[in-house]
């Protein structure tokens, strides 16, 4: 009984400290998901296995993207590993029942994790900021442009790529986002509540530092929820909330990089002078919105084979070879990915494997359904994830799919509300 007690210990312990390391360190988190998945398999107990239906959705996903491999264009063996999390986090949470008892220290630790994270970044840009030999304070990294021109550029110490240092600017405003909800509705993180919303704005402007535009899209929505949620007199949360779309719309539209977006996206040069890739000299590169050229491209390569997609298998390559003809530029050393994992799914599965995908968020809302003392916290997820898949290709990266399949397994796991630690 003795041994039983401190190998759940020791279970609770890795999940804790995966959630706590997420946000500070890629290699920690790494370590604690092949120790779990390690502790998991070798100490299994049948009466411990919880094969909640939700939980197989990731593992099918997993297998169709692994039985890409065989009609993909290239035999590219690193997608096993790459999509690891997807396998990894269910088989964890399946095998290990009693493990999921510490849902609150799990979501008490991340947004620990998360303050941390923060505070490291602000103190690399303040002291990267000074000059330490005539004692001057400048956050620009160019000191021959100006401030509003250091933030467009992202050559400012304070904002976007140059501050998220740990973290890729999109991944970083995510695991924020979720660390403000968790801070809103779980009042159990931090008992003092003047406390708790200094951590918010002291989080919520570190979202802002990143200038991701889906990121203050997404602020704002979480915050407009919360708001609607704790105020009972309606026309006075109404009045708060268009104060807060007002106040969120100008930051978004004051956002540097929105002017040279807004200009992209309204582009309408379209002719393509060179339909082979090979053959493009680079002279007159379309200027047209970079995300718009690659949705286009994605597109055009799902309507090629919609059902089982072109292969995960090197789909970066097709797909840029269609966007190097859009683009008219070719540079065999880029490669990017449809910035939109929707259509990526598509792009490398096709349809059956994009259903598996979507019962990922019918699970979701079941719990949400089900669970009234989570509900606010799944849907502030759902809104994370929902808004920047539209983006991102989430699943193209640790940063993203260890997020996406961690916090997905932890929530489907507490579907029962007796599950729910209180």
């Amino acid at each position: 009984m003795d041994n039983i007690f401190t190998l759940n210990k020791i279970k609770q312990g890795l999940l804790i400290s995966f959630a706590f390391f997420l946000p500070i360190s890629q290699k920690v988190s790494t370590i604690n998901i092949v120790l779990l998945v390690i502790i998991s398999i070798l100490f299994l107990k049948k009466e411990h296995i919880d094969a909640e239906k939700g939980l197989l959705y990731p593992v099918i996903l997993y297998l169709f993207y692994c039985g890409s491999l065989f009609y993909s264009s290239e035999l590219q063996l690193g997608i096993i590993e790459q999509k690891a999390s997807l396998l990894a986090f269910p088989v964890i949470f399946i095998l290990n029942e009693n493990a999921i008892f510490c849902f609150r220290n799990i979501l008490k630790w991340f947004v620990l994790g998360c303050i941390l994270a923060l505070c490291y970044c602000e103190l690399s840009a303040f002291f990267h900021s000074i000059n330490f030999e005539n004692f001057v304070f400048d956050s620009r990294m160019d000191k021959s442009i100006s401030f509003n021109k250091s933030l467009s550029n992202d050559k400012n110490y304070f904002f976007s790529y140059p501050f998220s240092i740990i973290h890729q600017t999109v991944y970083f405003a995510m695991y924020l986002s979720l660390a403000i909800a968790v801070l809103l509705y779980e009042k159990t993180v931090f008992k003092n509540i003047l406390i708790r919303y200094l951590f918010i704005a002291f989080l919520s402007l570190g979202v802002l530092q990143t200038l991701n535009k889906a990121a203050i899209l997404v602020l704002i929505s979480i915050l407009l929820v919360y708001l609607f949620k704790i105020i009972k007199n309606k026309k006075i949360a109404l009045l708060g909330g268009l104060l807060l779309i007002v106040t969120g719309t100008t930051l978004f539209i004051k956002n540097p990089r929105f002017e040279s977006f807004r200009k992209s996206i309204f582009e309408t040069k379209d002719e393509i002078k060179v339909r082979d890739f090979k053959q493009i000299k680079n002279n007159d590169p379309n200027r047209k919105n970079f995300r718009v050229m690659l949705w286009s491209s994605a597109i055009d390569l799902i309507q090629k084979n919609p059902i089982i997609g072109i292969g995960a298998g090197g789909s970066h390559n097709r797909l840029y070879e269609v966007f190097a003809v859009k683009r008219q530029w070719y540079d065999r050393k880029e490669k990017y990915h449809a910035h939109n994992q929707y259509f990526q799914i598509l792009l490398d599965v096709g349809i059956i494997g994009f259903i598996p995908f979507l019962l990922m968020f019918h699970a979701l809302i079941e719990v949400c359904r089900k669970n009234n003392k989570l509900k606010e916290i799944i849907i502030s997820f759902i809104l994370i994830i929902g808004v920047n898949l539209l983006f991102e290709s989430m699943f193209e990266r640790y940063s993203g799919i260890s997020f996406f399949s961690f916090f997905y397994c932890l929530i489907i796991s507490q579907s029962i509300n007796k599950k729910y630690e209180n």
